[in-house]
């Protein structure tokens, strides 16, 4: 019974550490829209950016 109560624990605390890893990764992968305005030079809102191109 011990070794069953163990293992569950185990488990419970795998999926926790698993579940903040992978909201980690995300986070890291897909920035917020302030980062990309942050990260963006001289946008002016009424200009479409470079690299829609042009007609």
């Amino acid at each position: 019974m011990f070794l069953l109560k163990n293992l569950v624990a185990a488990v419970v605390a795998a999926v926790v550490l698993a579940a903040i890893g992978v909201t980690a990764v995300v986070s890291a992968l897909n920035p917020t829209a302030g980062e990309v305005a942050a990260n963006t030079p001289g946008t002016e809102p009424q200009v479409p950016p470079a690299f829609y191109g042009s007609r």
